[in-house]
């Protein structure tokens, strides 16, 4: 966490803001590029710690988003210049590269890391962790039949393709303890020809409420999407639909997200009850 860093979310806490979530932040070597803020290690504590130090100084809560782009990850640009990580041996249209399948051993290792990366969140005062669980990176990449064709326990049956997940939530839920909030970011609809679409992405929130996640945070689709979703044709919360479905079908505060710059529209997405944030 740079000077520069941390000024800049100041400024956003001096202005009210309730809660930043900061995202995304790498964990690992595989997941993010090496540009993105980083708990691969806790070397970067300390820094962390300043900047929640001064957001908390201001009035305002911050969350740790803990991000895996799965086969998302462009080789060059990671710690280990290696190919992606995925569910499957498959070709991103985001990236143009070839990620590979990984092995039970691997699924363990980055499930364990999730884990050790919100520990570190804990120890650096950030008051959350939210898990990144959308928009075609690693958590969806296992859960989607257009991305997955595994033959063993993480493959097949809609049980196995929300396996993944609900064993990093439920490792993230043990390190942390109890009474830590845990949040979850997923997509409403992936937008996909051939995906699960919003009645996928209902009966995946279902699944993350039982799993322990205290908040989802919902967006829209994939990166591959051809279907625009926060540039400037897309009209003022106009995928605010997505959280409200979601939210009809939990019993948790659900978020909603997308094209939410103008503060009379949020307030309208709040008096209609579409969304709790």
């Amino acid at each position: 966490a740079t000077q520069q860093l941390i000024e800049y979310y100041n400024a956003r806490a001096e202005g009210g803001i309730a809660m930043i979530i900061l995202g995304g932040m790498r964990f690992d070597d595989y997941g993010a590029g090496v540009n993105m803020c980083s708990l691969r290690n806790d070397s970067y504590i300390e820094s962390y710690k300043r900047l929640t130090d001064s957001i908390h100084q201001r009035g305002a809560k911050i969350c740790a988003q803990l991000y895996h782009s799965g086969r998302y990850a462009r080789r060059s640009t990671t710690l280990n210049h290696e190919p992606a990580l995925s569910a499957s041996t498959t070709t991103s249209r985001y990236t143009g590269e070839q990620a590979r399948e990984m092995t039970i051993e691997e699924i363990k290792r980055v499930q364990r890391q999730w884990a050790e990366g919100a520990v570190r969140a804990q120890k650096a005062g950030f008051d959350a962790v939210e898990i990144i669980g959308c928009t075609g990176y690693l958590i969806p990449q296992f859960l989607s039949q257009l991305t997955k064709f595994r033959t063993d326990e993480y493959g097949g049956s809609w049980e196995n393709r929300v396996r993944f997940a609900k064993e990093v939530v439920a490792q993230v839920r043990a390190a942390v303890g109890p009474d830590y909030p845990v949040l979850m970011r997923i997509a409403g609809n992936d937008f996909m020809e051939g995906g699960g679409g919003l009645p996928e992405a209902v009966a995946f929130a279902k699944e993350m409420e039982a799993a322990g996640i205290d908040m989802l945070n919902v967006t829209g689709g994939w990166h591959e999407s051809r279907i625009p979703q926060i540039s400037g044709e897309v009209p003022p919360g106009g995928y605010t639909y997505l959280a409200g479905e979601i939210k009809a079908a939990v019993n948790i505060p659900v978020a909603a997200s997308n094209r939410m710059s103008d503060p009379k529209v949020a307030e309208e997405v709040l008096a209609i009850g579409k969304a709790d944030l």
